[in-house]
């Protein structure tokens, strides 16, 4: 279920070019590497994104309508220096040459020669060079004009680009923070596609604001692989904006593909379901464990809790695949509605697979782990199995100290003496959830 996750983002985002404001080239310096996103070498961040070059891409630039355009066909507005202030040459001239052609870069006054090519005459060419460009001096801010481009230092690209008046490519409207999100964008043909994620362990409600207008919203989930028009949205001055709902760590692809008019909004307040919980499922709960692995055939469970609290230690230290069955009865009629099976907590892999009066409905591993159970649910009595697995941790700390013909794991890992046991197994509350 996780690799068709990962499959349908990447089915879709390879297909397209990316959508970023800044290139950001790295340098030349040793050692040299693109560090994590986050990090913000670009200084992009929040609400604009940005790409990574290197020198063999940055002499290969052209400038098209003022905005620099890598060999693959993909427009920036700006381009970034680095900030250890240390160039090659060739990359020198070739920044003056972009700005000599329309580009705004962005960066400090180059202070050192990366290698010692081309001695002494390539150090003053260097040197005459950067003070040409960026004046001789010290001003720790500053543009100058150069042929049809821009020189900018002493400012972020963040900064620099609300101060041209550019509006962010994303943005959540309303108290949630900026960081709680990442995106990226790409264009697919004529589509332009939004990869949205929650990088929170919390559920998030907020308005997305998209660069974006005259195009129908789309929202894509990419862990069920369901797509719907977006009912609600609001387009004004160019951007739309989306009422978003996302599960802890979620995501979904907002896609803007046909044309609508500009003025065209959406007449819906939300674009998720409201759920409702219609009932919760109690128990008792029959659970089976692999005797192989130590566990009991089969166990009564009044209540879900936690395996490592267990007395029993063939659940205490248990590791594998367990199965809990039970009945339940639906006083409610199912016809027409939708309905969904929430298990709330599955420790500590986070996986469960479910089978809902003999039909086997999928698997769940994201929280709140929710599955649509519409055509399953039936009034009155339903049978329902949940699987869950945990990892090797519990019985690898239960096998710890015992001789080997005692233990049930075979591993050159070294137990350690501080491993603790992890909860697992379902936890639940289990809840059955309408529209």
């Amino acid at each position: 279920a996780f690799i068709q996750y990962m499959s349908r983002v990447q089915y879709v985002l390879q297909k397209g070019k990316i959508v970023a404001d800044v290139l950001y080239y790295y340098g030349d310096h040793v050692p040299n590497i693109a560090t994590l996103k986050e990090s913000d070498p670009a200084g992009a961040l929040p609400g604009f994104d940005y790409d990574v070059t290197n020198e063999d891409v940055l002499l290969q630039l052209k400038v098209v309508d003022g905005e620099v355009v890598v060999p693959g066909g993909v427009h920036y507005r700006l381009v970034v220096l680095p900030d250890h202030k240390v160039l090659s040459l060739k990359a020198l001239k070739q920044i003056e040459k972009l700005l000599n052609q329309g580009a705004t870069v962005l960066g400090p006054k180059p202070e050192r020669l990366v290698s010692l090519v081309g001695g002494q005459p390539a150090q003053k060419e260097f040197h005459q060079l950067a003070d040409k460009l960026w004046g001789i001096g010290e001003a720790v801010t500053g543009q100058r004009k150069i042929g049809n481009g821009k020189l900018v230092w002493g400012q972020k690209a963040h900064e620099y680009l609300l101060g041209e008046g550019i509006v962010f490519d994303f943005e959540s409207v309303g108290p949630e923070s900026q960081t709680d999100f990442d995106y990226i964008h790409y264009t697919v043909g004529e589509s332009d596609v939004y990869f949205v994620s929650n990088q929170t362990e919390e559920p998030k409600s907020f308005q997305g604001k998209f660069r974006v207008s005259g195009k129908q919203p789309e929202i894509w989930d990419p862990v069920t692989g369901k797509t719907w028009m977006a009912g609600a949205f609001t387009q004004m001055e160019g951007l739309t904006i989306i009422p978003l709902e996302l599960d802890p760590y979620g995501s979904c692809l907002v896609v803007f593909t046909n044309p609508v008019p500009i003025s065209a909004n959406g007449k819906a307040s939300s674009n998720f379901p409201l759920y409702r919980e219609v009932q919760e499922i109690s128990g008792p709960w029959q659970v089976k464990f692999d005797t192989v692995w130590g566990g009991p055939a089969s166990v009564t469970f009044n209540e879900l809790s936690d395996w490592s609290q267990s007395a029993d230690e063939r659940i205490k230290y248990y590791s594998g695949k367990a199965e809990y069955t039970t009945e339940f009865s639906l006083s409610e009629k199912v016809d027409g509605k939708r309905h969904w099976l929430q298990l709330n907590e599955v420790d500590d892999v986070g996986i469960a697979s479910i089978e809902l009066n003999g039909k086997d409905m999928g698997i769940v591993w994201t929280k709140p782990f929710r599955m649509e159970i519409t055509g399953a649910l039936q009034s009155g009595q339903n049978q329902l199995k949940i699987t869950v697995v945990n990892n090797w941790q519990n019985r690898l700390v239960g096998d710890r100290g015992k001789p080997q013909e005692q233990r049930f794991t075979k591993t050159n890992v070294n137990i350690r003496d501080d491993w603790k046991l992890l909860r697992s197994g379902l936890l639940g509350p289990v809840h059955i959830l309408g529209d």
